[in-house]
């Protein structure tokens, strides 16, 4: 008789135990514990239960036994990843585990702008949080304007390593496509020349002709005479330049040096590349500002200065 008292109490508790455990796991698979879509940045080696305390800072409360019960029930193969993440509104624990063991992190996105210097690359990398690691000083021009996409925490040297190899791959393109009789040597004049040519346009068809102004004046033994290049070899803003900067020896002062500048004075985007892909022939040398974001170019040097007239009128009236 109290055998079989025995046995049917330890069949009741049995049973009263699964029915608690299905009742445990049924509110585990459907309770919704997020009320609204949830930022959570989730270290690296950060524990159960600092993962649980910051969970409640974001007003997502789960115990301890719920947050193990539902690790069980992943078969103990529940590994939360590092990153950023979005908890989407209406998630479940199990939701949570999940999005946290297949690591569906936060994709961010770092932008390089057309004409950027290094300079601005250098402190554009620096300021951003979600990138990590040191930035030695960098070089003009070998890395490609572009969007990149990346996760938190990604090293800045390898952002770096990407963007150089996006612009080698697409310098090689124009250089393999260059004319016979081109009169740039290599593919680091190519950079440099792309480098001016992004300063004084950022209009396709204006690049264009600012590319075919460069190129006679290269081919003519002409002095380039590039406003943007003197810029930055004083590291100034191209109104502020003076007549005795004109007259220096700046190594980037085109106005008293023959040929290219020593190394490039921006990060060439898109257009200005495509404009020595295949260069427009023209007999223009000069080209001024229109004084509304184009240029008005010209074979001769009166009509040069009559166009350079023009634009003052039009400044003055701005």
């Amino acid at each position: 008789m109290n055998l079989k008292k025995t046995i049917i109490l330890f069949i009741i508790i049995s049973l009263s135990s699964l029915l608690t455990s299905y009742i445990l796991i049924q509110n585990i698979k459907n309770k919704i514990v997020v009320k609204d879509n949830t930022y959570y940045l989730l270290n690296k080696n950060t524990s159960k239960k600092n993962i649980l305390s910051q969970l409640k800072t974001n007003n997502i409360n789960i115990s301890r036994l719920n947050w193990l019960f539902a690790s069980f029930i992943h078969k103990n193969s529940f590994v939360p990843k590092a990153g950023e993440y979005i908890i989407p509104k209406d998630s479940t624990i199990l939701d949570i585990q999940r999005i946290f063991h297949e690591g569906k992190t936060l994709t961010r996105k770092f932008t390089l702008i057309d004409g950027s210097t290094a300079v601005e690359l250098k402190n554009e990398l620096l300021n951003n949080p979600y990138l990590s690691g040191k930035v030695k000083d960098l070089k003009e021009g070998i890395y490609k304007p572009d969007t990149y996409f990346f996760k938190f925490g990604y090293p800045r040297n390898k952002l770096l390593a990407q963007m150089q190899k996006a612009q080698e791959k697409f310098l090689d393109e124009i250089w393999e496509n260059r004319p016979t009789d081109f009169v740039l040597k290599n593919k680091n004049e190519l950079l440099i020349l792309a480098s001016i040519i992004q300063k004084e346009s950022n209009n396709i068809n204006d690049s264009k002709l600012v590319a075919s102004v460069f190129i006679n004046r290269l081919n003519n033994q002409m002095k380039l005479q590039s406003d943007v290049t003197l810029a930055y070899g004083f590291r100034i803003n191209g109104k502020k330049i003076t007549k005795k900067m004109l007259k220096s020896n700046n190594l980037y002062n085109t106005y008293k040096h023959y040929g290219l500048p020593p190394t490039p004075i921006s990060y060439p985007g898109k257009n200005a590349l495509i404009s020595l892909k295949n260069p427009k022939k023209t007999n223009y040398f000069y080209f001024v500002s229109d004084g509304n974001g184009r240029h008005r170019f010209s074979k001769t040097y009166s009509l040069h200065k009559r166009n350079i007239e023009l634009w003052k009128k039009i400044i003055r009236k701005k």
